[in-house]
């Protein structure tokens, strides 16, 4: 019984790491490729802010600005900032703000990521 309850947490954190990962593909990911890949991908004719958001670690790794998010942090992650239209000079999209279900399938991504063993590679 001990030993089935001291295995709970890593149980309970890979289910979250796995949940990360669903919501990435699921929400995320068909978000950003609609609305940044323009300009923030591999494939961008000029890849903007020196930052890639057609993969998890490029998000993580982030750009000029530092880090695209902070995982479990949505208060501070810049890229919510930016598409919540907080920052002045980053509001993202510019050709107009995210959908509120978009924008809060965007902070369960990276509330989710607290707990995810996603991180971006040196």
């Amino acid at each position: 019984m001990l030993l089935s309850l001291l295995g709970l947490p890593l149980l309970v954190s890979t289910a979250r790491g796995a949940d990360a990962a669903a919501l990435y593909e699921a929400k995320v990911r068909p978000i950003l490729a609609h609305h940044c890949y323009e300009c923030h991908s591999e494939k961008a004719k000029e890849l903007k802010g020196r930052l890639k958001l057609d993969s998890v670690e490029g998000i993580l790794k982030g750009g000029a600005n530092g880090p695209g998010v902070i995982p479990g942090n949505v208060e501070t992650s810049f890229l919510l900032r930016a598409i919540r239209y907080q920052e002045d000079d980053y509001q993202m999209p510019p050709r107009g703000r995210l959908e509120d279900q978009e924008i809060a399938g965007i902070e369960a991504w990276v509330k989710a990521l607290k707990d995810s063993k996603t991180r971006p590679r040196p």
